[in-house]
């Protein structure tokens, strides 16, 4: 019986960090209305960012993630404050191999323009980034993670997040804003 329950539990999790639809949730609420309100990624900022990254899509808008595997990446523009001003948040995860190759979860990576060009300001795995309600420098403080922890905080140094030397429980969270993964 234990070993039906944990096949059973392995499956839900690989399921859950493949991307599976799951039933909404307060965090889902909040998500939605934070990337309602900030628009959407044009066409041209995509191909910006997948430049930066050096990184090609195919016809299908689809590019090669680190598993080698064709996955279509997600773009979502996220307000985290006037310092960093527009912000686009690009996130790949992985197809059938994820577990096995990216073991702990999506990469989320978060860029601005500056100067004409996107860069990255903001990476993290796994969990994505949870945007806090506290600010350094015009920016959101953000959590790396998602529940169940303690998540390390990066801040706005007026230029890219940096390691804040801080982490915050699950109860600080209660406020926060998600960025989907």
């Amino acid at each position: 019986m234990r070993i039906v329950q944990a096949v059973t539990a392995t499956l839900f999790f690989a399921l859950a960090a493949c991307g599976q639809a799951a039933a909404p949730t307060e965090a889902d609420a909040q998500t939605a209305g934070a990337t309602a309100q900030s628009g959407e990624a044009t066409a041209t900022e995509r191909t910006a960012i997948l430049s930066a990254l050096s990184l090609r899509a195919n016809a299908q808008g689809q590019v090669e993630n680190e598993c080698g595997e064709m996955v279509t990446p997600q773009y979502t523009v996220a307000d985290i404050g006037s310092g960093p001003g527009r912000v686009i948040a690009f996130t790949i995860g992985g197809g059938p191999n994820m577990v096995s190759c990216y073991g702990d979860g999506a990469l989320t990576i978060l860029f601005r323009q500056n100067n004409g060009a996107w860069s990255e300001i903001w990476q993290g795995r796994p969990g994505g980034a949870i945007i806090l309600s506290t600010q350094h420098n015009n920016g959101n403080d953000i959590a790396t993670g998602g529940p169940g922890f303690s998540f390390p905080v990066s801040q706005w140094n007026g230029a890219t997040y940096v390691d804040a030397h801080r982490t915050v429980p699950d109860s600080a969270l209660s406020d926060a804003r998600f960025i989907p993964n």
